[in-house]
This record gives C-alpha cells, structure tokens and sequence, in this order.
C-alpha cells in the first residue's frame, strides 16, 4: 500500500471462544447452546461440530506467536461463559479463569493487549433452558458474569466489550432460526431484543465498577442494506431490515430509543428505568463490517423479511456469497460516525473468506483475500481522511476456524489451519498484511 496509517493506529486479530478454543470438556467447562445446536443433525454443514476446533485451549502459545510474528499489537478475544460459569451462575470455575490468565499473560508478555469481548454466542446450556435472551433476567446473570471478568482480569485488561454482534442474534437466531437456539417466535424475538440491550447497559456498569480504569464499548455488525430488487415489497422490507440490521441494536445504546418501524412493539418489553440502564455513555463503537446485505420478503421468518443472495452480476463475491464492495464499508462508517455523534471507532472485525487450498509446497496463495484487505485498508484510509474518529482495525480473523452453520467448509484466516493434524501455516494474506503493518509502526 502507498498511503499510510497513522503512527498510532492499533492494528489487531479478532477470534472468538467457542471458534477456535476446542476443549469442550475440559477443566470443568459447562455445556453452550452452540454445544447442542452443533450436534444437532441437519443444524452444521457436514455435521461439524466444534468439539476440538483449533484447539486453542491447548495451543495458545503457538497462536500469540503468530500474532507476534504478524506485528499486531492487540488481540481481540471472548470469555466462554461456560467455561467460568459452568451452569450460567453461582459456583466460578476457577480452572476457566486460570486459562484467561494464561493467555492475557502471555500476550502482555509479548508486546500484545488483550480486548475481552464477553460473549461470543456460547451461552450456558442451562441459562438457555430458563429462556435465554427470551427471559429478562439472562441480563442480570450476565451482568454478574461480566463483573466476575472484569474484576479478575481488569488489572491488565483495558478494553471491554459486552456481547458480539448482539444484532445478529434476533435476525439469525430468532427471525431465520439458522443459529443456536434456533427459535422463530415473534414475541421471543422482541423480548430477545430487549434482554440483550438491558444485559449490555448492565454490563456497561459492572465494568466500570469492578474495572474502573477500563474502556468499554459495544461490538456491532453493520452494513448498509439494500433491497434485492426495485419494488415496493422490497423497498417495505429494506426498511424493516434496516431497522432490524443496522438500528435495533444501536440506536438504544447510542441514542435511548428503539427506531422505527419496530418502537411501537418494543414498548410491552421496556420497564421503568431501562433505557437509562441501556443508554449509557460508551468509549469505543466496535465496528464489525463485511458486506453490503440484500434482503426481502420471506413469509417463512419471524419478522417477514430475511437476507437474499445478491442480485444477479453483482460481484465479486467471497466463498460465504458476500458482494465485495470497499464502498459500502466507507458508507457504513460515514452513517455511524453521522448518526451516532461521530464516536471513536475500532473496527473490530473485518475479512473475508475464500476456497484455500495447501499447495504440494506447503503454501498457500489467497491473492483474493489480499485484494480484499487492500480495497477495504484503501477504504479505511478514505475514512480517515475524512475525518472520521477511527482509531484501530482488528482483522478476522488470525486463522481460520469453526464458521457456525459453515462449520470447517469455509475458511476467513490469515492462517491456514489444517484441521487433521492442526498445524497453523501462515498464507500469503499473512505475510503481506505483516507488511502494510510493519510500514505503518511507530
């Protein structure tokens, strides 16, 4: 790349617990919906499981010397719930905190810091069995999870974040019913809504009280969104999508209101002193982006509208069937920055996924992947020119890993896993955002 990031900038890898951790019985870790959805038939590709995944529980250290060997100077990580909280709540697993320990003391170690993101979708079996994010009190117990972490790890942990991606978990989760729990009611999806906003704004305070020097911020995953075709049916489901996509996670921490076309019918789920709880000031806008989303109607979802593949001779496309477009991620930066008061921002997440394959010499060539960094970098940098508060960019992911309902068939790391035996062998994606990274150190 010819232009250059500033001497500040924090350049980082974001992966998730359940993704790449394995161990699923191991130290006395309790069971996640993700545990029962995966061994579910017909609920993976291939029947995948994430049972041993990357086996990073085992294999950490080899992982943070790839961070290290990449130049990036933070890490973004998840606390599987299950793993310090077996069954949700009560007894702590001390066995799970020691691992974090390990890991977070390692990566300080090398020059690394560790972001904590609390949950990444791996929700203790037996909250779910009391309703899960269906049932108002998940917040709570969530909050006393969190306050946990945070008072344990915020000696040496500086950046929080409650819940990644809660967008996703209505419109996959509970509108499509594609992720665990794999639920499509109506009213569990409001309540979900709104349990998932209150367990962020109680979280938000359990941080700043047990870890008062910390920063915490929300993670959201955002695109613009666009109707599949030019009709009306689909123009009334692109602003139902949008509401759902881009706002109903957002605008309530942000801005203290549920947005419309859905604020009406979120009203039986708000009691007294719940939006002050959800809307407090944050540090950060974690900023997850990879593709612009179509959608339309479909009379088989929850919410009567769903993502479509993208309209035809829309290209090019990722292997997941994601329109590349570097313009959409500076347009969704310009819509955050303008609608929610021009915050600081990290992009949290950013990647793409693409058929690898190992050559006969051990290597693997993703020019694919490098000339989607290089666009979406370009796109990054446009941003900042502009002025926009961007103040760091994590990509997804470090190596590739269990991909939810994908399973092991599709593959978003700088590094190639080769999942019989695990060996880790960076790409040519690797090596050349090492690069982009070493020219732009201070």
């Amino acid at each position: 790349m010819s232009r250059s990031f500033p001497s500040d900038f924090l350049w980082g890898v974001a992966a998730s617990a359940f993704q790449t951790e394995g161990a699923v019985h191991a130290d006395g870790r309790g069971q996640s919906v993700w545990d029962v959805y995966s061994h579910t038939p017909g609920r993976t590709t291939n029947g995948d499981t994430a049972d041993i995944a990357c086996d990073h529980y085992h294999r950490y250290p080899e992982d943070i010397a790839l961070m290290r060997g990449l130049g990036v100077k933070a890490y973004r990580l998840s606390t599987a719930w299950p793993r310090i909280f077996p069954t949700g709540s009560g007894q702590i697993n001390q066995r799970g905190l020691d691992f974090y320990d390990r890991v977070i003391d390692l990566c300080l170690h090398e020059g690394i810091e560790p972001w904590i993101c609390l949950h990444h979708w791996d929700m203790p079996v037996t909250v779910e069995d009391k309703g899960g994010w269906r049932n108002r009190d998940t917040a709570k117990i969530f909050a006393d999870y969190a306050a946990v972490v945070a008072r344990h790890f915020g000696d040496r942990v500086k950046r929080f974040a409650p819940i990644n991606e809660p967008n996703v978990i209505p419109w996959v989760a509970y509108n499509v019913g594609r992720h665990a729990p794999g639920k499509q009611d109506y009213p569990s999806s409001l309540q979900a809504i709104h349990t998932l906003n209150l367990a962020h704004g109680y979280t938000v305070s359990a941080v700043r009280a047990e870890a008062p020097q910390a920063e915490v911020g929300n993670i959201v995953s955002l695109g613009p969104v666009r109707p599949h075709y030019d009709d009306a049916a689909h123009e009334e489901a692109r602003i139902l999508g949008a509401c759902l996509w881009r706002r109903v996670m957002v605008d309530p921490l942000w801005l203290g209101t549920y947005p419309e076309p859905i604020a009406k019918d979120m009203e039986p789920y708000i009691q007294q002193d719940d939006m002050a709880a959800i809307s407090q000031k944050m540090d950060f806008f974690g900023l997850n982006h990879y593709n612009p989303v179509f959608v339309g109607p479909n009379k088989n979802t929850t919410f009567g509208v769903a993502e479509t593949a993208p309209p035809t001779g829309m290209g090019p496309l990722t292997d997941v069937n994601w329109v590349v477009d570097p313009a959409a991620f500076l347009e969704q930066i310009r819509d955050t920055s303008a609608r929610y008061g021009k915050p600081t921002i990290y992009i949290t997440e950013n990647g793409a996924s693409y058929p690898d394959a190992l050559g006969p010499d051990r290597r693997v060539i993703d020019n694919d992947r490098i000339a989607y960094f290089n666009g979406y970098l370009n796109a990054l940098l446009d941003a900042l020119d502009e002025g926009h508060d961007i103040r760091g960019y994590f990509a997804w992911s470090l190596m590739d890993n269990f991909e939810w309902g994908r399973g092991y068939s599709k593959r978003f790391g700088l590094v190639y896993v080769d999942y019989p035996t695990l060996q880790r062998i960076p790409k040519q994606s690797y090596h050349w955002l090492s690069e982009v990274i070493k020219a732009n150190a201070v």
